[in-house]
């Protein structure tokens, strides 16, 4: 189909995947290396490899999707189930027209015919050494390319790749290889791949070096990212979004980002519950996508650590923050560590028994979370003061031996006029060390960041009075 792009004659066409990656060329650095197209110009960036995965990983989940739908009505398989709970979550997939721009002729040169066509579509015949360089769309042609490579080469082999593959489930028992139904599976999805699925490419025809290299630009600096809060209300195919969502877990109220920044609003806003929810399963502020298998996995969890944060006096009332320290997102964060530190952390930190403890006291109120509790502000006092304010806790073990700070963290400040603890924005530097003093207080295990922060403090010194 033909058409005409601010002034310019562009054809709109289908194409197989395959035949795409075929029929297409990517005019970056790496076209100086290639024999027959060396002398073309560069159009392209370079490509990035992780983000190119990515697109691999959407692809390959959009085939996974399709394959499920037409089981519809069919018993899915457990091992099927996995796949679709590791790589297809989300309600829909599609991708984005490709551009392309076929070089080195004119309108007048192509051969183009309607002969026996329906009204407004052509037959374009291109010759055997005609290319379509990809102006956008280079990451999306290698995803392509390497998800067919996938499916190629564990139907090939009979066993999922070892590494960092573009996908391998956790551990099945079976070293790895593939079960008679995940063999039948991947075989329907390379068929899909190959036989059903098209992509949309618009052509342009005959761009120079200088007018290829100006629509690349155009393409992709005048687009506007997505804010990451809308990203987050709407994507659908993140599992921490969407238990983040939950309103049988989360209790309280989602508040808007633009009202979360009044002191007397009313909730949390969603991107604070959804990195809550990231170090409950990840342990990390990890950013990417969480499949649906690995929120499972965690549920219950999930699940409990909410149910007792939820009962932190004043935490569900309105102003929270004004009621209640844990109104504040940097300490639910320390919370959440915590309590991933000690059910699935590194093997000296994991405590189950220390978990309890965690809890028993925020339900006992044995650890409190008022304004007027003296403990969340030693982050806001030297060494000797925090010595001297809070000593030793029960085991006998000083405050210090947890808890350190640097010239450089900016912790916050206690607010005299209205009688409230205010911490300051540098979250990841705070919550650690919020987790600290709850290690203190409880006598839970001592992670030792204080004792390496004191060290690395006292080795820069000595650089610097060396120098």
């Amino acid at each position: 189909m033909d058409g005409v792009n601010l002034g310019r004659k562009t054809l709109t066409t289908r194409m197989s995947i395959k035949k795409f990656i075929d029929w297409s060329l990517v005019a970056n650095k790496d076209i100086r290396e290639s024999e027959e197209y060396g002398d073309e110009f560069i159009a392209q960036r370079s490509l990035n490899g992780e983000h190119a995965k990515g697109l691999a990983k959407y692809v390959l989940g959009g085939l996974v999707r399709s394959v499920i739908a037409d089981m519809s009505g069919k018993p899915i398989p457990d091992d099927v189930i996995k796949i679709k709970n590791d790589l297809a979550a989300g309600p829909y997939a599609g991708l984005q027209p490709l551009v392309c721009n076929l070089r080195h002729v004119s309108e007048e040169d192509l051969h183009i015919d309607d002969k026996d066509l329906p009204p407004d579509v052509l037959r374009l015949s291109l010759g055997s050494t005609q290319k379509l360089w990809v102006v956008d769309g280079q990451h999306r042609r290698y995803a392509f390319d390497r998800v067919i490579s996938y499916l190629d080469q564990i139907l090939k082999n009979g066993k999922y790749p070892g590494g960092k593959a573009l996908y391998t489930p956790a551990s099945t028992g079976r070293d790895g290889q593939l079960s008679t139904d995940e063999m039948q599976f991947w075989d329907s999805v390379k068929s899909i791949a190959l036989n059903q699925c098209s992509v949309s490419i618009e052509i342009h025809i005959g761009l120079n070096e200088s007018e290829e290299q100006q629509l690349f630009s155009d393409l992709n600096s005048r687009s506007k990212p997505l804010q990451s809060s809308l990203v987050q209300n709407y994507d659908q195919s993140d599992a921490i979004a969407a238990v983040s969502r939950d309103k049988e877990i989360i209790e309280f109220n989602i508040a808007d980002e633009s009202d979360a920044k009044h002191w007397n609003s009313n909730g949390l806003p969603l991107k604070d519950i959804i990195m809550v929810n990231r170090l409950l399963v990840h342990g990390s502020n990890a950013k990417e996508a969480t499949p649906q298998s690995q929120v499972d996995a965690k549920i219950d969890f999930i699940k409990r650590f909410w149910d007792v944060v939820q009962r932190i006096d004043g935490f569900k009332e309105e102003a929270q923050r004004t009621k209640t320290v844990a109104g504040q997102p940097v300490v639910l964060k320390a919370l959440a560590k915590l309590a991933y530190d000690h059910a699935y952390g590194v093997p000296k930190l994991v405590d189950p028994n220390g978990l309890r403890t965690l809890y028993e006291a925020i339900l006992t109120k044995k650890l409190t979370f008022s304004h007027s509790d003296k403990l969340w502000q030693a982050l806001f006092v030297n060494d000797d003061e925090r010595a001297n304010a809070f000593g030793e806790n029960p085991i006998g073990e000083n405050i210090n031996n947890y808890v350190h700070l640097t010239a450089q963290t900016k912790p916050g400040e206690f607010d005299a006029l209205n009688n409230w603890v205010r911490y300051g924005t540098a979250h990841n530097d705070i919550y650690p060390r919020l987790g600290d003093l709850i290690r203190w207080k409880l006598g839970l295990k001592n992670r030792g960041a204080a004792e390496k922060s004191r060290e690395k403090e006292r080795q820069e010194f000595e650089a610097a009075r060396a120098a």
